[in-house]
């Protein structure tokens, strides 16, 4: 079988998302005196996990494998289970763990029963993605035939449960069937390049720059647009930027390689930080100083993560085989 060949406009893209994600995840909504980032940060939480989702259903039907028994099925699920469970639990389990030691009313059977039924009301909330992910990768067979038979009722059908049904947080099959629609789409579109790219590189620049004016009249509180458009909107605006690259850009490339690693362990990096901060320096100098402190956070986030895989994760056996 012959290898696929890489994708380097969704490497860029999947990029410049893990960085809005670690953008997002620098201080709470509530927080006060950082007027200008809490803005930032909500226009950024409108669409950075449907991009994100999108990028994760396009890349999971990408590499999806042909199922054609019980065992082809439980083979993947398995390889699924521990590509990504193991990851869960310990990160789960770490936030926990930190919580509880610190007194943050942190109750155990409670703790233990979110991050295997709740995750998104874990001490480790973030994490409701790698959770949800294993859910759509368990469901990938059912999702493989109706795109491929049914893709505009199944569409269209899922757009319509996730604008107007609500579903209970268990499992999280609230975040499950949310962003269904986003997951499904990256699948569909994943079978589409030769077909997509020519009409993306001709109205693309259109759809990039309405993005652009809605981030500014959105910040400006002119507007406030649903986030379903603003999500899709994104998606087409960030995939004609990465389409039109005329070279190579190793960095995004750099932060697209190890976006898992990134998500996984950027708020523990920063939050650390934080915490020292706040804790030697005090609350009001971390606040005052928050916009230049921000970019060494976010340097951070992104490069801690990646030298910890590369220098401690990959060393040992343990860890490498959990957390990969």
């Amino acid at each position: 079988m012959n290898k696929k060949p890489i994708l380097y406009d969704i490497k860029i893209i999947t990029g410049i998302t893990i960085i809005l994600v670690v953008i997002g995840h620098l201080a709470s909504r509530g927080q006060e005196d950082i007027d200008f980032y809490i803005k930032i940060k909500s226009i950024i939480y409108k669409f950075h996990m449907p991009l994100f989702l999108f990028l994760s259903g396009y890349i999971a039907y990408y590499t999806y494998p042909q199922i054609k028994s019980i065992n082809d099925y439980s083979s993947y699920v398995k390889k699924k289970i521990i590509r990504l469970f193991p990851a869960y639990l310990i990160m789960s389990l770490i936030f926990f763990a930190g919580k509880y030691a610190l007194g943050k009313n942190t109750e155990l059977t409670e703790g233990i029963l979110n991050i295997l039924f709740y995750p998104a009301n874990s001490n480790g909330s973030f994490l409701w993605y790698i959770y949800v992910l294993f859910l759509f990768n368990l469901s990938m067979p059912i999702i493989d035939y109706l795109v491929k038979n049914k893709f505009i009722i199944f569409f269209t059908i899922s757009v319509l449960i996730s604008s107007f049904i609500k579903f209970p947080e268990l499992l999280s099959l609230n975040f499950y069937f949310w962003y269904l629609p986003f997951f499904i789409l990256g699948c569909y579109l994943s079978t589409k390049r030769e077909t997509y790219m020519p009409i993306l590189k001709k109205f693309g620049l259109i759809i990039f720059s309405i993005f652009i004016i809605w981030m500014v009249l959105e910040f400006l509180g002119i507007i406030n647009v649903h986030k379903n458009i603003v999500s899709f909107l994104a998606i087409i605006g960030i995939a004609y930027v990465s389409s039109i690259k005329i070279v190579r850009n190793t960095f995004f490339e750099k932060m697209g390689d190890n976006s898992f690693y990134i998500y996984l362990f950027n708020t523990m990096f920063t939050g650390l930080i934080s915490v020292f901060l706040i804790k030697y320096f005090g609350k009001q100098f971390f606040y005052e100083k928050f916009y230049f402190l921000a970019p060494f956070l976010v340097f951070i986030g992104l490069y801690l993560p990646i030298l910890l895989q590369k220098y401690i994760i990959s060393k040992v056996p343990f860890l490498k085989n959990w957390i990969r």
